[in-house]
């Protein structure tokens, strides 16, 4: 029986360095360990975006038991947890260490225009503070 093409793959940390070396689209990274009940509750909902989404934003799921280094460097800290990146093309910034190589990308296109940020904040949905000057991904959990 052949093993189904994933939508959303999982990688190593190394393919995930390498992906974010050679940007060419933004990432969605979904944080996960094979025994925490939410992050298995929520891998359906993801493979259905990475499909709905292809070509536009790349999904991978990253195992952070399998990857302990790649998520210390992420900055993860709990279960499940989604990181939006994103290129940043001011490179003199970049250069100077004032804005991160990663950034959330325009804070998701402005919250969708803020028409839908009030039903994603009542939905329980969490983001954190980011400013420029942060030098790690921001993390929604």
């Amino acid at each position: 029986m052949a093993e189904e093409i994933k939508a959303a793959p999982m990688v190593t940390g190394e393919q995930l360095e390498t992906m974010l070396q050679e940007w060419d689209t933004p990432l969605v990274v979904d944080a996960y360990a094979t025994w925490c009940g939410p992050c298995l509750l929520m891998s359906p909902e993801f493979e259905a975006a990475a499909k709905d989404l292809e070509g536009k934003v790349r999904f991978v799921k990253l195992d952070t038991d399998l990857e302990p280094q790649m998520a210390g460097r992420l900055g993860i800290m709990g279960l499940p947890t989604l990181l939006f990146l994103d290129k940043n093309d001011d490179m003199e910034a970049v250069e100077q260490g004032k804005a991160p190589m990663a950034v959330l990308k325009e804070r998701i296109e402005g919250a969708l225009r803020k028409d839908s940020i009030d039903e994603e904040i009542n939905g329980g949905v969490r983001l954190d503070a980011c400013n420029r000057g942060v030098s790690r991904p921001v993390a929604i959990f």
